[in-house]
């Protein structure tokens, strides 16, 4: 989700929590009610409470989409395509060097697993909990560094396409020069 339409979303709960707050601030309609003779009706409250829940709603919404961003699962054939930057010496090393600290970690349990692990196995290599990894995942299939497919109740992680495709030429230029 953009930036944007997270703004506008705040704003929307913004909004809907200060029409819900309107009881609070206008208590002279309940006192009105009362002295006309109309006492606490149900419907007095019917249209604050309806807002209160729906804010409470959309507060949810948002702290699920903030907690847990969405992965970008690959279609099939996606990590042949994609541009493949030429004459980078060692592509993994260089995309480890620029990664965060707990991004290199997952990077180097894929490396050593040949480019494709579970995500359930990155978890119990890095022993980091499942929610970090995911978001750690996420981050990375962004990027394009990874790609992430279904397989049964759990993620198969690769490196994208380009960066092994960069790797076996690396390795079969090494090979040719000894």
């Amino acid at each position: 989700m953009g930036r944007l339409h997270l703004f506008l979303l705040l704003v929307l709960v913004a909004a809907l929590a200060l029409i819900s707050s309107v009881e609070t601030f206008l208590p002279h309609q309940t006192m009105m009610s009362n002295m006309t003779g109309g006492g606490f009706g149900e419907m007095t409250f019917f249209w604050p409470m309806v807002l209160t829940v729906s804010t409470t709603v959309a507060i949810v919404a948002v702290a699920y989409v903030i907690a847990f961003p969405a992965i970008r699962y690959a279609t099939p054939g996606q990590e042949e395509t994609g541009p493949i930057p030429s004459k980078i010496p060692n592509a993994i090393d260089v995309v480890m060097r620029v990664s965060k600290p707990d991004e290199r970690a997952v990077l180097e349990v894929l490396k050593q697993s040949t480019g494709v692990c579970l995500q359930k196995d990155i978890v119990y290599q890095t022993r980091f909990s499942k929610v970090k990894i995911h978001r750690i995942i996420a981050r990375l299939a962004e990027r394009g560094v990874i790609v992430v497919k279904k397989s049964g109740k759990t993620n198969e992680i690769s490196v994208s396409g380009w960066l092994r495709e960069q790797s076996r030429r690396e390795t079969s230029a090494l090979a040719e020069t000894a």
